[in-house]
């Protein structure tokens, strides 16, 4: 709404709506974040663009806080508060997931220590388990760089307010979580095929951080669900066919694909809540 250019080709009451709505968003930012120096306000919300998507949600509350921060003008906190989330997540994946590549080479380095403060130790580790691929390896990588030039003395910040440098690490931790717990995609880890849900695939299921992090964020059904929206507590409710594995004990991925595409039958329980 804050950075989508007006079509002028557009009709007439559309343009009204979305100005109307624009005014409405930009209303709430500035009850949200105050009056004074507001234009600024919400020049840096929007300079942070969309909030990542992660099912992982013991990151969220701490990303809110982040961009609140930056969002309000209070640069050097959202900087040095988006460096601290990208070292606390790579010790969380490297103790979460150790266990799981216990007899790895790399593991020996990082096998015992209840915490870490060398990241490329962290990063070299969760490269070589496969966890990261290079472009997430490179990321946390220039976090580090960031994290480094901020919290250690220097005077690259000398006379600067420190925007340019957070907004740079902000964008990065963003971009780190989705791309790490975004709970869609496609193959290996997702079954092509099904428009409008995604469901992970047997050999992910396998995998030790999809089993860790993303399995326990997600919900076990047949093909043949439905969800419905509960207004009252705001959440999902998912109902699933309790007798569809009787008549269909396994599934391939593309079986599963394929019986989602048929029409539903006739629900006979359900399975439970989800979001």
């Amino acid at each position: 709404m804050l950075t989508d250019e007006i079509d002028p080709e557009w009709e007439t009451d559309v343009i009204a709506l979305h100005e109307e709505n624009r005014r409405n968003v930009r209303m709430g930012l500035i009850h949200q974040f105050g009056n004074e120096h507001h234009e600024q306000k919400i020049t840096d919300y929007s300079a942070l663009g969309a909030a990542p998507w992660s099912v992982v949600d013991r990151h969220n509350l701490f990303m809110q806080q982040i961009r609140d921060s930056f969002a309000f003008g209070a640069y050097y906190p959202a900087l040095v508060g988006a460096c601290a989330l990208g070292e606390r997540i790579l010790n969380e994946l490297v103790i979460r997931l150790r266990s799981a590549y216990g007899s790895h080479p790399a593991t020996a380095d990082v096998a015992t220590q209840g915490s870490f403060s060398n990241w490329s130790l962290c990063i070299g580790a969760l490269f070589k388990w496969g966890v990261l691929d290079d472009p997430l390896a490179t990321q946390f990588n220039d976090l580090r760089k960031l994290r480094n030039r901020s919290v250690h003395y220097g005077t690259h910040l000398t006379d600067s307010n420190g925007r340019l440098d957070a907004l740079h690490a902000v964008l990065l931790i963003q971009q780190t979580v989705e791309a790490l717990f975004k709970p869609h995609g496609g193959p290996p880890r997702f079954i092509p095929g099904t428009t409008g849900h995604t469901f992970y695939s047997l050999r992910a299921e396998s995998d030790p951080f999809t089993s860790e992090f993303m399995l326990p964020a997600s919900i076990l059904v047949s093909p043949n669900f439905e969800m419905t929206y509960n207004a009252e507590r705001g959440q999902f409710d998912v109902f699933d066919d309790d007798t569809y594995h009787e008549e269909f004990p396994e599934l391939t991925d593309e079986e599963f694909a394929d019986h989602r595409r048929l029409p539903r039958r006739s629900m006979h329980g359900r399975l439970g809540e989800g979001t």
